[in-house]
């Protein structure tokens, strides 16, 4: 398996650091199946 870097996603991560950083809230994270969101939330 290739594993490779992120492309463009700075603006997700931003986002969700942000979100991991405040109070206690729900993040839906949802799209087409391969397209690399549970690496984003393991980032």
């Amino acid at each position: 398996m290739v594993v490779t870097g992120f492309i463009d996603r700075e603006e997700e991560l931003r986002v969700l650091g942000s979100a991991y950083a405040s109070r206690p809230c729900l993040v839906v994270i949802y799209g087409r199946r391969r397209v690399g969101k549970t690496r984003l939330i393991l980032k």
